[in-house]
């Protein structure tokens, strides 16, 4: 696009001035620094969902792995479990079984040799069960009196059962109907000073008739839960835990003193938080022999693997964010000297120099900026002398203002004369007409925006009704009240009249007699507070429906358009005090205060006014 220049001393002015750059400079910085932060939040964003939904879909995988390793550890407990069920059910219901620990039971001070004999009887018919479950490691058989008989698959000799270890026996199975009991313990063995971890399973030896004959407690080798369910946690942050029915822990890889989880509030699929660090824990329930297994893995690896992900965003973000930075101020310079040349101009137009422009060289949007500047320019002096004219003229017209202000009192004053003439002429009526008209006068010559009451109002419209009277004669009928307690109400000066008079000029217009006019101000509840109801109801012609509307529109058009008094098809526009009326009880009050009119054709017109009382 060719250079612009309105003028000589603008393009002047235009090669003198040197652009500052700061404001540039200032704006590459800040465009900068925005478009960093937009990078920035976009890769954090973009980061955050991709690491959250890495998480969860890992999470989810790692859950479906764990617990189906979870359900095949249960299962093959569970088959184990019934093995060793199978071998106790095979003592228990045994005949020769029976038959030693009732006799053991039975003969009080039984012989040494009887003792020996049955015990050696014993491990022959017991001899099978070592083949059936290598993980047994003795086996006690005690008659109801507490009389032992051992057997062992270990070549040493049987270690006594710890009295200890046997209460605990009894008190565990007193809950039970012949059901095994299971509990970690620790033996010292036979010629040995070390403890050897052990799991005691027990249960009560019962004949087919369900008579209890003795107690069986089996000791396994520590192996006989750990070779299957440390393959759950091999991961070092992973852990197993076995319940009993009582939800009592029977089996755990977790070191002593660790705390271990309630049974009754894990579900599985469940992520919650155990020493600092976050778990995922699996459950199943054996279903034979009614076994609850827990397993859980850490999640703080996965995490951290995952976090890779955020970071490489964020890293990334960092250098695109480096990149546009460079980028932007490389470009800055280039892309942003109309912008200075720009700010150069507005101010030279704010030290009051008006006839700069600027010399328009691209076709973009900054192009139609400095357009649009040099526009605004010319009219801005244009709009300046068309202002330094307005006021002279107005000045000449206040002068003329100040003037025509002596002509209404002049007429004031010559009414008062008037007035004291008829008086003395004893004159009466006229006297109170001339009065009455002189009050309206000066009441008039008070500024409009001078507020009054409504007592003086309705003593002003009063003055009025009695000049119509004595124009109308019997012809008119005109009723005038309000309630006292709402006299002394401040309302805006030159309401009620107007609206009095637009009955006369238009309501009444073809009426000869009869005609009847009623005016009535009382205090009303609107929208829970007081407010003052002002009605002006006529007998007069009335209005259609469309024509209130066009009335009312054309009320609220402002001071500047002008409303002829009558409109193209010869219907009548809106009175000038009916308008002023509406749009100064718009203006000063707004919702819900205001000027309606209700009306039909023949039927009259009642225009109804709603002020605010005085503290509303």
């Amino acid at each position: 696009m060719a250079m612009e220049h309105e003028n000589e001393s603008g393009t002047e002015h235009n090669r003198k001035a040197k652009p500052s750059g700061k404001p540039a400079r200032s704006f590459s910085r800040h465009l900068a620094f925005r478009l960093s932060l937009v990078i920035m939040a976009a890769f954090l964003v973009s980061g955050s969902i991709s690491y959250l939904i890495h998480v969860r879909l890992f999470t989810d995988e790692v859950s479906k792995q764990f617990a189906k390793a979870n359900e095949q550890a249960a299962s093959r407990l569970d088959l184990q479990i019934r093995d060793i069920y199978r071998i106790s059910n095979f003592v228990v219901f045994h005949p020769y079984v029976q038959g030693v620990l009732k006799r053991s039971a039975a003969v009080v001070n039984r012989e040494a040799f009887m003792k020996i004999y049955d015990q050696n009887e014993l491990e022959k018919l017991l001899m099978q069960v070592k083949f059936d479950e290598n993980k047994l490691y003795t086996m006690y058989l005690f008659d109801t009196e507490d009389n032992g008989f051992y057997f062992t698959t270990s070549n040493t000799a049987p270690t006594l059962l710890r009295s200890d270890i046997y209460d605990e026996v009894k008190t565990r199975l007193e809950s039970t109907m012949g059901n095994l009991i299971w509990f970690p313990a620790q033996i010292l063995e036979q010629g040995s000073d070390q403890l050897r971890n052990v799991y005691v399973a027990a249960r009560y030896m019962k004949d087919l008739t369900q008579v209890k004959y003795g107690i069986m407690v089996m000791l396994f080798e520590e192996s006989l839960f750990s070779e299957d369910l440390n393959e759950l946690a091999r991961d070092e942050k992973a852990n197993v835990f076995l319940y009993d029915r009582l939800d009592r822990l029977v089996y755990t890889d977790m070191k002593d003193g660790e705390t271990v989880p309630d049974p009754s509030k894990i579900e599985t699929d469940m992520t919650e938080t155990a020493g600092g660090i976050s778990y995922v824990y699996v459950k199943s329930q054996s279903k034979q022999v009614d076994y609850t297994l827990i397993s859980r893995v850490s999640l703080d690896e996965l995490k951290s693997r995952s976090s890779i992900i955020f970071q490489a965003n964020i890293a990334i973000g960092l250098l695109g964010a480096a990149v546009a930075s460079v980028l932007v101020m490389l470009t800055g310079n280039r892309l942003l000297r109309p912008l200075r040349q720009l700010v150069t101009a507005m101010r030279r137009m704010r030290a009051g120099n008006f006839d700069t422009r600027i010399g328009i060289r691209t076709n973009d949007e900054l192009g139609f900026i400095s357009e649009s500047f040099n526009d605004m320019a010319r009219n801005i002096k244009s709009l300046i002398q068309e202002v330094y004219e307005r006021q002279l003229n107005e000045r000449e017209a206040e002068l003329t203002a100040l003037q025509a202000q002596l002509n209404p009192h002049f007429l004031h004053n010559t009414l008062d004369t008037i007035y004291w003439k008829t008086y003395l002429q004893e004159d009466k009526e006229t006297a109170k007409l001339v009065v009455s008209l002189s009050d309206m006068l000066r009441y008039a010559l008070e500024p409009v925006d001078k507020h009054t009451t409504l007592r003086e109002e309705m003593t002003q419209t009063r003055n009025y009704l009695m000049i119509q009277s004595s124009r109308f004669g019997e012809g008119l009928h005109a009723m005038i009240h309000a309630d006292e307690d709402i006299l002394e109400e401040p309302v805006p000066r030159l309401i009620l009249q107007p609206l009095a008079e637009n009955a006369f000029v238009h309501g009444f217009a073809d009426k000869t007699d009869g005609k009847t006019l009623m005016i009535r101000a009382v205090r009303i509840q609107l929208n829970g507070k007081d407010a003052i109801r002002i009605e002006v109801k006529d007998n007069g012609k009335g209005m259609a429906e469309d024509e209130i509307k066009t009335l009312m529109a054309q009320a609220m058009r402002t001071s500047g358009q002008a409303v002829p008094s009558k409109t193209a098809d010869g219907k009548r526009r809106v009175p000038i005090g009916l308008r002023s009326v509406v749009r100064r009880i718009k203006l000063l009050y707004g919702e819900p205060y205001g000027v309606t009119i209700e009306s039909k054709t023949g039927g009259g017109t009642c225009i109804r006014v709603t002020l605010p009382c005085e503290g509303d």
